[in-house]
């Protein structure tokens, strides 16, 4: 078994990560603080009244991840007639779509580019990596409140420490509860031919996918690592390789402390073995390492029968699948549905200044906007209001075209604000509105016990060479064995477990532990 061994923890672990929950959330109004008619805005720190600056005009760039949408300008357009207003600057956006980010996002700080702000998450889009290699800019308490005092009145404490690393922050996490759970959506005509009524557990995933490939369509872009590992109760740790694939935790059970590095995993091994059956029968492209097609695309041009994703994004593209294609049916379904859920730490999303941006101050300003202020919020989220949109009431909105622009589908969950985002008016409800309503209930009901390791994200700085040795040696066999493309699975594993030895994973793994002791004691004394 690939169990690192740990020296035993008390059991206090259990409810540590409850104890500041959604401490220090405040403002809900939204009402930016920092606004003023005049090119000179007062903004209110802890200590009083601090006049800032915003005579001279600056042009600001920020980096999201995914794909430009046909009226992404058109909409970010209105956002920068209130940024001038406001703040006397503009914004533009460039995009690292979900097939590039990996390679080229630290190539913008190894290339010293020239942009200011940029999407980053804890684990998946590159946060400890990137503050290891010193891109991000460290934002004190007193940078924040004078620059984003809303923001500081918005954010709770508990996301501001999940963000710390070395004791200091490099980005400001959303406040949103999100589930760290994936789920499929599924064309619903498929699952009734094939006979199936519900995919609740692995064996029906693998059953319906066996199906699909009988019938000579894929069933997913790749295989279901996720939905496997996460069957066993384990989740990935907060900056560990591959964007945390590489070790695992039980995050079903707060008592249990050690991690599971993946290639001595036995459950690594036969997933790998499910994995080459599932190919070889055609349940997926064996040319999928070499596409870059986003993950919903399959799902929406009739390529797969399914999608992976979370709730929201499973959602959100079900919606648009059943709008081109009725009669596919596609419903949402949970392999996992016994499984307790985990809430996602706040640092799931976030936003960065970079190090070497000449406007940190404005950038943080403009950050406060459209964090805070419902106006650039909403088009943030929703596009504009009577075309893409129109509101209900003071807190709901409902969809009049999505085409262009989609919900939350351009990157705006670096600012996600639970306290003024608006939830969606469905007038006439579907089977799908209903299905996406009772997973989210059941979710709600059933969010299982905090585990220390939920808020751990380690910090690779002191063994980045190791890292980044490790990382390339991945490359070659990780991504190949979690789709079944390879010859001879335990081949294979041995070669990758050498290559990562060579690449120094011992020295990662050492003090990933020592870290995360030092994470739990901390955790234990307050």
């Amino acid at each position: 078994m690939g169990k690192i061994t740990k020296k035993s923890l008390s059991a206090f672990l259990a409810a540590v990560m409850a104890a500041g929950t959604l401490a220090g959330c405040g403002s809900s109004n939204g009402t930016s603080s920092s606004a003023s008619s005049s090119n000179n805005s007062e903004t209110t720190a802890a200590g009083g009244a601090s006049k800032v600056d915003t005579s001279q005009h600056v042009d600001l760039t920020m980096y999201l991840i995914g794909e430009r949408t046909p009226d992404f300008d058109e909409v970010y357009g209105k956002i920068n007639e209130i940024l001038e207003k406001k703040l006397n600057c503009s914004l533009s956006v460039e995009f690292l779509s979900w097939g590039e980010h990996d390679a080229k996002y630290s190539l913008l700080f190894s290339s010293q580019a020239d942009f200011d702000l940029i999407f980053t998450a804890s684990s998946w889009c590159h946060y400890e990596q990137t503050v290891a290699l010193g891109g991000f800019y460290p934002l004190s308490e007193e940078f924040i409140q004078t620059y984003a005092p809303d923001i500081w009145k918005v954010v709770p404490q508990m996301a501001w420490d999940q963000a710390k690393i070395d004791g200091q922050i490099y980005m400001v996490p959303n406040y949103a509860n999100e589930f760290g759970q994936d789920v499929m959506a599924v064309r619903g005509d498929l699952m009734k031919k094939y006979g199936f009524d519900d995919i609740t557990s692995w064996d029906q995933l693998v059953a319906f996918y066996k199906a699909c490939a009988a019938d000579g369509i894929y069933a997913s872009q790749g295989g279901p690592w996720f939905q496997y590992f996460q069957s066993k109760g384990l989740s990935i740790t907060g900056g560990a390789p591959k964007g945390g694939e590489l070790i695992l935790y039980n995050t079903q059970n707060p008592d249990d402390m050690e991690f599971t590095y993946v290639p001595e995993w036995d459950g690594f091994r036969d997933y790998c073995i499910q994995m080459k059956e599932l190919v070889d029968a055609g349940c997926w492209s064996r040319d999928v390492l070499n596409s870059t097609d986003e993950r919903q695309v399959g799902l929406l041009t009739g390529k797969t029968a399914a999608m992976i994703w979370n709730l929201g994004s499973c959602a959100t593209y079900a919606k648009q699948a059943n709008k081109e294609h009725p009669e596919w049916n596609v419903t949402i379904v949970d392999p996992n549905k016994s499984m307790p859920k985990k809430v996602n730490s706040y640092i799931n999303n976030g936003v960065a200044i970079n190090a070497n941006s000449k406007n940190k101050e404005r950038a943080m300003m403009v950050l406060n906007e459209f964090y805070t202020n419902p106006e650039v919020y909403d088009l943030a989220m929703l596009g504009i209001e009577g075309k893409h949109w129109e509101a209900v009431g003071d807190d709901q909105y409902k969809v009049i075209d999505e085409s262009g622009y989609g919900v939350s589908s351009n990157c705006n969950w670096g600012w996600n604000n639970m306290t003024i985002q608006r939830k969606e008016y469905i007038e006439n409800r579907t089977a799908l509105d209903d299905r996406i309503d009772e997973l989210r209930d059941s979710f709600n009901a059933n969010i299982k016990k905090d585990h220390v390791y939920d808020g751990f994200n380690f910090d690779s700085t002191k063994v980045s060479t190791q890292f980044a040795a490790v990382e390339a040696a991945l490359g070659n066999y990780f991504d190949p064995l979690k789709n079944g493309l390879v010859d001879d699975v335990d081949k294979s594993i041995a070669e990758m477990k050498a290559a990562l030895e060579s690449a120094g994973i011992q020295d990662v793994l050492t003090e990933l532990k020592r870290q995360a002791e030092q994470y739990a004691a901390e955790k234990q004394a307050k």
